[in-house]
């Protein structure tokens, strides 16, 4: 069997396409604030085990609450998403919120500030939740329920989403059957594209496991950061090496952020990278849906999911 079936290892190769982004722009870069507080997985939740991505480890039970691994959580709600939020907006910067729409329930007055935020909502699943053994009918039920939370509560639309992982062999042909613009779940690319789906095209805006703050965790995301700088440096290093292959290619840059995580030190890693970029006149900070319109407006084939020449002027 051709380990290659149903997997596209070739890409653009040496021939990506010349985007145009706006203003004569030679980078995208898109800010991704990831935020789930309050959907974790937890014995309150009726989950059989809790969610231990935090720096405190623990001696209880896996089935068994420990408060003060909540209390990680607990911070990017308290502090870490109002940081960010007063970081981006001093600076005049569009972001888009990942957000697992639980979490918008949970936080009525932050939901509120967002919903009027200069930011796009892309769908991060109900809960942020790992659910190794779900079905197609279960990610199309959970991918309704973001959207509809979403709309209710914010009155803005869900066009894209990076569903909780695991991502699975349906996920996208859901994803285009639900009605939605771009699929974010995959990280094998530095310019949008079109992949097929059920015959048809669907627009792809890959998403970054490297330029992310979860790396201050290690494991699976890599190489661990340690410092606010070592943060700070990896993500100057990325978009320097982007800006200069833009001079021929346009390209597109993500950075991933997570309000738990963005305590005062490592912050400010943070805090320096969008002054440096921010130094630069031909860089666009632009929303995930701003990104995918623009694409989408210069390259979408003409049966392409969800889309509608109509739509390429929207912002």
């Amino acid at each position: 069997m051709n380990p290659s079936v149903g997997r596209d290892l070739l890409g653009y190769g040496k021939n990506p396409p010349r985007v145009e982004w706006p203003g004569s722009a030679r980078l995208a870069v898109n800010i991704a604030i990831n935020y789930e507080e309050g959907t974790e997985g937890s014995p309150l939740m009726g989950d059989e085990v809790r969610d231990e991505r935090a720096w405190v480890p623990s001696k209880l039970p896996a089935h068994e609450r420990d408060l003060l691994q909540e209390a990680e959580f607990e911070y990017g709600s308290r502090v870490g998403m109002w940081r960010l939020l007063r970081l981006l907006q001093d600076r005049g910067m569009k972001f888009s919120a990942f957000v697992s729409a639980q979490a918008l329930e949970l936080h009525p007055e932050l939901t509120r500030v967002l919903a009027e935020a200069d930011c796009d909502f892309v769908g991060h699943s109900y809960r942020s939740v790992a659910r190794l053994a779900k079905t197609p009918d279960d990610e199309r039920e959970d991918i309704r329920r973001v959207r509809e939370t979403v709309r209710r509560l914010t009155g803005k639309e869900v066009r894209g989403s990076f569903p909780r992982p695991p991502i699975t062999v349906h996920t996208r042909r859901i994803l285009a059957e639900e009605g939605l613009l771009y699929d974010s779940g995959t990280t094998n690319d530095d310019l949008p594209y079109y992949a097929p789906v059920d015959g048809r095209p669907m627009l792809v805006l890959p998403y970054a496991t490297d330029t992310n703050d979860a790396r201050f965790w290690g494991g699976s995301s890599g190489p661990g950061f340690s410092t606010g700088a070592q943060f700070f440096e990896y993500l100057r290093d990325a978009f320097d090496l982007l800006y200069e292959e833009s001079a021929t290619t346009p390209r597109m840059m993500s950075v991933g952020i997570h309000p738990r995580i963005m305590r005062p030190g490592r912050a400010m890693g943070l805090v320096r990278f969008l002054d440096y970029i921010q130094s630069f006149d031909d860089v666009w900070i632009a929303r995930r849906d701003e990104i995918a319109h623009c694409f989408a407006g210069q390259f979408a084939p003409d049966d392409a999911w969800n889309w509608s020449p109509a739509e390429s002027h929207l912002s």
